[in-house]
């Protein structure tokens, strides 16, 4: 996973207008030119409005043309109709300047660009359908409201004494903003459309409120106030100002939702179901699941290709057990496999010169690794990336738990690989070399081209664990991926075709799965809160693979992994079919 992504938004250009005229011939050049001034147009205006993304992206705004006086200092825009309605206009006026550009005109990165922004536009518009009102939930378990913001203000960047004073801003306005999410949901209610995992959310609220202002939160906080090097009397007083907003905001805010969630509980109106079971919920589901995967596929499609690649996985696993039983047995008595590496700086030096024959070279790699606050670190989450500002040093951040598996488990081999090299920090940092465009480089969100190309990067880099038997590896990895392609079948069942909690069960054994009630419950609640949640990770990574199979069947012996691994980088974050054409194009020239 990765922190600080925004979902994909548009904002209305404010300063670029392109009026809808009868067809009429156009200059290629002067096409080109006023796509790349929309596109940087539209990251401007997106900086300006939304101050968290400014801040985490821009050290010097000005030299990107923000003007920084004209930044809000607020958590954003707040959960109701007023909001919605103009967030809705804002995006039409956008969209509609945006089809007025001719495609063919535009050079191969800007069509790269047009067609991501083409896809993500298409399935925004559809969602934002009268019919679809009040059905995203702000509040799921897994990477809800309750967990962004404290994330947010843990890792908040304090450069200069005016971060300070917008922090403190910011910290004021936990309060309204969570008091208008929470009005959300009493909407949500009455309209019979509230599906959260009520408990889930208070056990984890209930947690931030026991520390009270004691929270590491706030102590990471006025530690880096304490950094800044000011005097002794400016930095107590900023301190103070800063435990006086978490008194004041941060923590009522969370006493608020516990309250809510509490009530939910009482009122018995929160559906326990998928989102089946409301009355647009399926054709909702399918268009979360193309926004989640990248794809137009639909659910059938993607239940079929899971189907499919866990029977391959299943297989696989099958022939290496006959094969090799007595180098997999650790496995199979559920004894996971060492690494050699005694620290996570290890495993990134070890991977990143490993790496270079088969991935494209960037030239900085450079990187720090940080515990991440500890509040954070209790849900159970083991590392993540920071995407840094596109201006400044540019060193990429790790934050990892202290208190997570020993440095030299396999477990934490694939993450530090999933969120270091080969994975999301390498990908960020061939990103920022390589692709033009600010736009590109910060408001686009295909997730499953993100964190699909992560969860791949990190099963090749089990190619370099030459210490550890490659029969007892490949079994880890092909009964991990059986094990999520269920996952996903799961969670299509729930949402899609309306699975109980029996249903659940009864698949997971027909499947071969022996699960009992609890288990099957645990399952059935996370899927059933977090729709599409696992989907951009795995169908992502199958999809991949497909990818690369096409590649290595069309050449053969002379299929290259550093020019594969340059096609599917080289496009920028982008749907598949964009991805695809990018493949195409190498299998292309390596056959010339």
């Amino acid at each position: 996973m990765m922190r600080i992504k925004k979902a994909f938004t548009i904002v209305c250009a404010t300063v670029l207008i392109f009026p809808l005229t009868a067809c009429q011939s156009k200059d290629p050049q002067e096409e080109q030119q006023a796509f790349d001034e929309f596109m940087e147009q539209l990251f401007v205006d997106s900086m300006q409005s939304d101050y968290t993304s400014a801040h985490t992206y821009l050290q010097e705004p000005e030299d990107f043309g923000v003007d920084q006086d004209s930044i809000e200092v607020s958590l954003g825009t707040r959960f109701d109709e007023e909001s919605m309605q103009e967030a809705e206009e804002s995006f039409k006026e956008t969209y509609e300047q945006f089809q007025a550009f001719d495609r063919e005109l535009l050079n191969e990165q800007q069509q790269d660009l047009y067609d991501t922004f083409a896809f993500q536009a298409k399935i925004s518009e559809q969602l934002m359908d009268d019919k679809f009102d009040y059905y995203p939930q702000v509040f799921e378990s897994m990477s809800g409201l309750q967990f962004q913001l404290p994330s947010l203000f843990s890792d908040w960047e304090i450069r200069n004494e005016q971060d300070v004073k917008d922090l403190i801003v910011l910290l004021d306005d936990v309060l309204p903003y969570v008091n208008s999410a929470l009005d959300y949901t009493r909407v949500q209610e009455e309209k019979g459309l509230l599906m959260i995992d009520a408990d889930s959310v208070l056990t984890y609220c209930e947690g931030i409120l026991e520390r009270g202002t004691q929270s590491s939160i706030l102590a990471s906080m006025q530690e880096k106030v304490e950094d800044l090097g000011l005097s002794e009397k400016q930095t107590k007083a900023y301190q103070q100002q800063l435990e006086d907003s978490f008194a004041n905001s941060f923590l009522p805010a969370y006493q608020n939702i516990c309250d809510r969630m509490e009530e939910i509980n009482d009122s018995g109106k929160n559906n326990e179901e998928g989102l089946a079971a409301f009355p647009n919920g399926k054709e909702y589901y399918a268009l979360i699941l193309q926004q989640s995967i990248g794809s137009e596929m639909s659910p059938e499609e993607v239940r079929t290709m899971m189907d499919d690649a866990f029977n391959d996985h299943l297989m696989n696993l099958q022939l290496i057990v006959l094969a090799n039983m007595d180098a997999i047995e650790p496995l199979l008595n559920g004894e996971m496999p060492s690494t050699p590496y005694a620290s996570y700086d290890e495993i990134l030096n070890s991977i990143s010169k490993a790496m270079q024959e088969d991935f494209p070279e960037v030239s900085n790699l450079n990187y720090h690794i940080v515990d991440m606050n500890e509040e954070i670190a209790s849900d159970g989450i083991a590392a993540y990336f920071n995407i840094p500002s596109l201006d400044g040093d540019s060193i990429k951040q790790m934050r990892v738990n202290p208190s997570s598996a020993d440095a030299g488990s396999l477990d934490t081999y694939i993450t530090v690989s999933h969120e270091g090299f080969p994975g999301h920090m390498y990908q960020y940092a061939y990103l920022y070399e390589n692709i033009d465009s600010n736009y590109a480089k910060t408001m686009l969100n295909v997730g499953a081209y993100v964190e699909g190309y992560a969860v791949y990067a990190s099963y090749q880099s089990l190619n370099y664990l030459e210490d550890i038997n490659s029969s007892l590896l490949k079994a880890y990895q092909e009964n991990e991926l059986a094990s999520y392609c269920l996952y996903i079948q799961a969670d299509i069942g729930i949402h899609y075709e309306g699975w109980t909690l029996d249903d659940l069960q009864d698949y997971f054994t027909s499947e071969g799965i022996a699960v009992n009630k609890e288990e099957a419950g645990l399952a059935y609640d996370q899927l059933q809160a977090n729709p599409a949640a696992f989907e951009p990770y795995y169908v992502g990574y199958e999809t991949f693979t497909s990818l690369r199979e096409k590649a290595e069947e069309a050449l053969g012996e002379n299929f290259d992994a550093k020019a594969f691994h340059t096609a599917i980088l080289e496009c920028g974050i982008a749907p598949f079919e964009v991805v695809e054409r990018h493949v195409d194009a190498y299998i292309d020239r390596a056959k010339a």
